[in-house]
This record gives C-alpha cells, sequence and structure tokens, in this order.
C-alpha cells in the first residue's frame, strides 16, 4: 500500500480547484486498468492463464464511453467538468468532443488532442526497449520473473524531450 500523497490532493478537497463542498467527484478506473476491471493482469476464463499481451486492444474511444456507461446507470446526465491527466485529459477531451452535450467544460491537463510523431516514434522506441529485455516472454511474464530491466531503461528516455530535437 503506498500511503504517500499524490499530486491530486493538492487540486481536490474543500477549498481547492476540484472544491469538493461544491461538486461530486466520480472517478471511475481506466476499462482495461490493473486496479479494479479487467486488464491484461486478470485470468482468461478460456485458458486459465493472465491475458498478457492477449489482451484485447483497448481506444480512449472505448473508455470515455465505458465512463459514460457508468454515468447513465448513475442516472447522471451531465457533469460539470471532465478532468484528467495524461491519457485522463485525452479522455476529457473526447468525452466533451463525443458527448458535447453532456460535458459543460473540460480540464486536460498534461494532455493533448493528438501526438506529435516523434511522441509516438519515442513510444515505439520505449516499447521495443522493454520488449528487449529477456523476460519480456512476450509479455506473458505474469508468475515469472518481470522484465524489470527493460522497464526501467525504457522509463530513463536517456534522449531527453522531442522539443529538444528542433533546437
Amino acid at each position: 500500500l503506498n500511503t504517500s500523497l499524490g499530486w491530486w490532493e493538492k487540486f481536490m478537497g474543500p477549498g481547492c480547484a476540484l472544491d469538493t463542498d461544491k461538486f461530486y467527484v466520480i472517478c471511475a478506473n481506466t476499462l482495461g486498468g490493473c486496479f479494479g476491471s479487467t486488464g491484461p493482469s486478470s485470468i482468461n476464463s478460456l485458458t486459465g492463464k493472465e491475458y498478457g499481451t492477449t489482451f484485447p486492444l483497448l481506444s480512449v474511444s472505448d473508455m470515455v464511453k465505458a465512463n459514460f456507461l457508468l454515468l447513465d446507470h448513475l442516472g447522471i446526465d451531465k457533469v460539470h467538468a471532465s478532468v484528467g491527466s495524461s491519457l485522463g485529459g485525452m479522455q476529457s477531451l473526447l468525452a466533451a468532443a463525443l458527448y458535447p452535450h453532456r460535458v459543460k467544460s473540460v480540464v486536460s491537463i498534461s494532455s493533448g488532442a493528438y501526438a506529435h510523431p516523434s511522441a509516438i516514434a519515442l513510444r515505439y522506441i520505449q516499447r521495443r526497449i522493454l520488449m528487449s529485455d529477456p523476460n519480456w516472454n512476450n509479455g506473458h511474464y505474469y508468475g515469472k520473473k518481470f522484465p524489470v530491466m527493460g522497464m526501467q531503461h525504457a522509463s530513463t528516455k536517456p534522449w531527453g524531450k522531442a522539443s529538444q530535437w528542433w533546437k
């Protein structure tokens, strides 16, 4: 259990930007995420093993549609704001595009509507670095050694920011 404070605590709570004295905050787990929904580490009932890389591909659109199914289930027709960072920010932007009549405003933090080609290239390099780890095992490493070295190298980003390339 991680008991250290995250960055959201500075933004959410009584009197904060996301003022819980004024608004209800709904935070759904990301569809396909590891904590709370079925994801790659979940057991596939057909094989009895973790899905790993056989888990179905999910799009941001799939995640947004799942969130609106949750809102429908809760009987919520419209939200004051769709707020998210990174992947959540992409979801917030798409939520407003897909459901403009249901989203009053958007707060997208550290995210964009599209990725620059250099960013796509860097993510590809990171995936290739991870997949070169001897423990990668084609993404089926559950119950075995994790590809820790590949994860560490992929997250190091020794090449710097893409914006530096244009100088």
